[in-house]
């Protein structure tokens, strides 16, 4: 997880009203709480930790017991947004607040009821992978605060190791890459054409060029790497132009009763002559661009962040 100073003092000041152990770098908090190991920490939004989301996570065991959502509880408590079972996980979610002391009161409320609720409903503590009940401590594993048992941390170790020796022996394929990056921006470029065409400039066409371009070097090229990202980035800004400029060549078909490859060729004329006028031209595409920045900057720190944790696993 990534989490700038403001977030990470947040967590920390929660984690000490807890009275659990922080961690900095990932910014969780995890400890022993009335016979359950548990963690707090936020939503994890790939761009970093929203600000004012806070998650309770309880690993328990494989006995039977599913969790029934408790519409009740969450009348008693008005702070929790929701309490949900995944697998060997429940967790507790708070409604968003921005000021910490709210978090605080309603973290002290709610807090031993949900683990109350838990113990009433006939869970025990567990690990979150397996769902055995034994003794379980606080790990890192590819990105994600997670409790575990020392038989599944051993376990997750060693596929971490397989996966970082399989990620280096990878071959990257320079020229699959490029083909994968160009089919992927013509699926993004038709997202401009097609959202302009519709009356829209939104910024979901600049994600979709950036994960598309992105996703598609990856998969033809083998692996990710920083010079694919640069020659994504380059392939993106080209076909950025292509989109916009097929745009107008559409809306010039369509005024003079012709082809679209006539409209294509017949747009740098129109533009001279002022039939275009240049400034809504040119502002229309640093508007596009821009977008393109807002979509593919997070996308592309995602995607780097993700391959870095996948490999990642430490004991908290």
């Amino acid at each position: 997880m990534t989490a700038n100073r403001k977030v990470t003092a947040r967590y920390a000041e929660i984690a000490r009203f807890l009275g659990l152990h922080f961690n900095e770098e990932f910014c969780v908090a995890y400890g022993e709480k009335d016979g359950f190991t548990l963690r707090v920490s936020g939503l994890d939004t790939g761009r970093g930790i929203e600000y004012g989301m806070v998650c309770i996570s309880v690993g328990v065991a494989e006995n039977g017991v599913k969790f029934e959502p408790d519409k009740q509880f969450r009348k008693e408590h008005k702070g929790i947004m929701g309490v949900v079972q995944e697998k060997h996980t429940v967790r507790m979610t708070l409604k968003r607040y921005v000021r910490v002391e709210k978090i605080k009161g309603i973290l002290q409320e709610s807090l031993p009821a949900f683990l109350d609720m838990l113990r009433m409903e006939g869970f025990t503590n567990g690990c979150e992978l397996c769902g055995e009940m034994k003794e379980t401590g606080a790990a890192y594993v590819a990105g994600n605060a997670i409790c575990l048992c020392d038989e599944c941390y051993d376990k997750a170790t060693q596929n971490a190791a397989a996966y970082t020796a399989n990620e280096k022996n990878k071959k990257e394929n320079l020229v699959g890459g490029v083909v994968g990056a160009l089919i992927g921006s013509l699926l993004g470029a038709a997202s401009i054409i097609l959202l302009s065409q519709l009356g829209y400039v939104a910024a979901i066409s600049g994600v979709i060029m950036a994960v598309c371009a992105l996703k598609g070097y990856e998969l033809l090229g083998g692996k990710l790497t920083k010079k694919g990202v640069i020659i994504s980035v380059v392939i993106m800004i080209v076909m950025t132009y292509v989109g916009d400029r097929v745009d107008w060549a559409i809306m010039i078909a369509r005024e003079l009763e012709t082809d679209v490859f006539y409209g294509y060729r017949l747009l740098p004329l129109l533009l001279s002559e002022e039939v275009i006028d240049m400034t809504s031209y040119v502002l229309e595409l640093v508007l596009l661009y821009a977008l393109l920045l807002v979509g593919a900057i997070p996308t592309i720190q995602n995607a780097m962040r993700k391959d870095k944790v996948a490999g990642t696993i430490c004991k908290l």
